[in-house]
């Protein structure tokens, strides 16, 4: 039987490989370029995505105790370039291979996560919340799509899906 943090983490590497493709076709338009003039420029959603896997980890984890300690993170990972974020991009998917690299199914089973975000909650365990890490970068990768698309850069359905 195939061990539960193979599927889980298969499930992750199948997702960055196709955001990471997304985020290669940033670099045909400009990276200060916003969806609406509300939005973040597509610069920043990057670093967002990039920073994703890592960020989320250390959430999880238990390893921030507030926002401002994320957030102070958030800040140092930031990166002036689409490359310069790509790099934060793989590092931050090491961080995230490596953390889970030694640990059984039973530590991904136990219940003993809570966020600060949510300090009144139940405690859950990995097998909920990696899940989530990954819906949390294949939600901003439809977003970048979108960018995209609205910029009319050289995208379509098959580059949503991680093809070249």
């Amino acid at each position: 039987m195939t061990p539960i943090k193979n599927v889980l983490l298969d499930f992750f590497e199948d997702e960055i490989r196709e955001v990471k493709v997304v985020i290669e076709k940033t670099k045909e338009i400009p990276s200060d370029f916003c969806l609406t003039k509300d939005s973040r420029p597509i610069l920043d959603l990057v670093n967002h995505i990039a920073q994703i896997p890592r960020i989320d980890v250390d959430i999880y984890s238990g390893k921030f105790a507030s926002g401002e300690d994320t957030h102070k993170l958030e800040v140092e990972l930031n990166q002036p370039t689409i490359d310069d974020a790509l790099k934060v991009f793989d590092e931050s998917c090491a961080y995230l291979r490596n953390y889970f690299a030694k640990m059984a199914d039973e530590e991904l089973q136990k219940k003993s996560l809570k966020p600060f975000y949510e300090p009144d909650s139940e405690s859950r365990s990995w097998t909920h919340f990696l899940p989530k890490l990954v819906a949390h970068i294949a939600l901003h990768k439809g977003i970048l799509w979108s960018y995209l698309r609205v910029a009319k850069a050289n995208v379509n359905m098959f580059t949503y899906y991680g093809l070249k």
